[in-house]
């Protein structure tokens, strides 16, 4: 039997738009049908809409304004009734917690919850959120996906929630998509066949730790004047970060990018791969690195240690600081088999425990287990 699934969506860009469309496409071609509310103002209407039924544009008040998010509820909860939706999936913070407000006044008892990122503690209201996530949480959901172990310990720390109704299940890429050939895109890029490239697949906003790989980029500038820095993305802090290169003096070894549709062409262009971020839930970016073969410098912190085995998948490196991130990056640069030696681990790894047919299938064993349940 068909069972109807809701997914409320707040705006998302980067990891989780990948991840939602390869969920939507996986769960479109079983027994579910998908329904859809994101906000307007969203991009992965157009994204999503092949793999969904029916898509609600929905008003996710950033201001946290009380009549909006009210406005909101009701509207859901409306569609949650008149479309006799069986399930309900929420996907991060403000999202989850229209969508399981929702849920409660519609009185749909299936609930699922994912929690793709770690909380943002100086956003606006954060302790409002969090505090409101916590008490929705435990009246509303059913059951809480969290894309990693340390996700999972850190709902622990202010939810309480039952550890048979918490789950990890990993984000899954196409695994086939990544082709060691970077074929003639280095020369249209503008940096020579024969120099070594660092590059990075980042949203440019502070918490992706952007300015310390600059500052990392500095400090090996002054050993090799033949590295080149790919950074691609775009952002808030695009500007200033251009700025910082050109103040550093090595905007000539920096070449931003810009947002890039296809990352699996791209990334054979790069022969280490680096994460410098402050938070990470789980980054899509280290799998696809990872999966294309490239050794990975990354930050501890988040979902990271949980793909990176330092020193046997990749390096780990503490968060913000550049003078480390440059040593583990040099010792790469110096150290070429050793390099490989880690990308081939790294994808060997991939390819085992994080496909995107892995995560689908956990998913609808979730659905299966919530609808099943009295």
């Amino acid at each position: 039997m068909t069972a109807k699934v809701l997914h409320v969506i707040r705006p998302a860009q980067g990891g989780m738009k990948k991840h939602l469309e390869i969920l939507f496409q996986g769960l479109k071609e079983d027994r579910f049908d998908l329904y859809l509310a994101v906000p307007a103002s969203s991009d992965l209407s157009m994204v999503l809409r092949p793999f969904t039924r029916r898509t609600f544009m929905i008003q996710l008040d950033e201001d946290n304004n009380p009549l909006q998010n009210w406005r909101a509820i009701c509207y859901l909860a409306r569609i949650i009734s008149h479309e006799r939706i069986d399930l309900v999936h929420t996907h991060g913070v403000r999202a989850g917690i229209i969508g399981q407000a929702a849920a409660l006044l519609a009185r749909c008892r299936k609930v699922v919850a994912t929690i793709h990122n770690m909380h943002n503690t100086t956003l606006p209201f954060s302790t409002v959120l969090r505090t409101l996530q916590a008490s929705l949480m435990r009246m509303a959901v059913s059951h809480t996906i969290t894309v990693s172990e340390a996700l999972k310990r850190e709902l622990e720390t202010y939810i309480w929630l039952p550890q048979e109704k918490t789950t990890v299940i990993y984000n899954g890429i196409d695994t086939d998509l990544f082709l060691p050939d970077a074929g003639m895109l280095r020369t249209s890029i503008g940096i020579p066949e024969d120099v070594p490239v660092i590059g990075t697949v980042a949203r440019l906003e502070p918490t992706k730790g952007i300015k310390y790989l600059l500052e990392a980029a500095h400090h090996i500038d002054k050993k090799y004047d033949t590295v080149y820095f790919l950074i691609v993305g775009d952002g808030p802090d695009q500007d200033s970060l251009q700025q910082q290169a050109r103040i550093l003096g090595i905007e000539e070894r920096v070449i931003f990018y810009g947002f890039c549709h296809d990352i699996p062409s791209l990334l054979p262009v790069f022969d280490i791969a680096v994460i410098p971020s402050l938070r990470e839930g789980m980054s899509i970016f280290c799998l696809e690195a990872l999966a294309s073969g490239r050794p990975v410098v990354a930050s501890e912190v988040g979902g990271l240690p949980e793909i990176i085995r330092s020193g046997k998948t990749g390096l780990l490196v503490p968060p913000g600081d550049p003078e480390a991130l440059a040593e583990a990056l040099v010792f790469l640069l110096k150290n070429r088999e050793m390099a490989t030696s880690l990308g081939s681990k790294g994808k060997e790894m991939v390819v085992q425990y994080f496909t995107c047919s892995r995560m689908i299938e956990r998913t609808k064993e979730i659905y299966t287990k919530v609808l099943q349940e009295d």
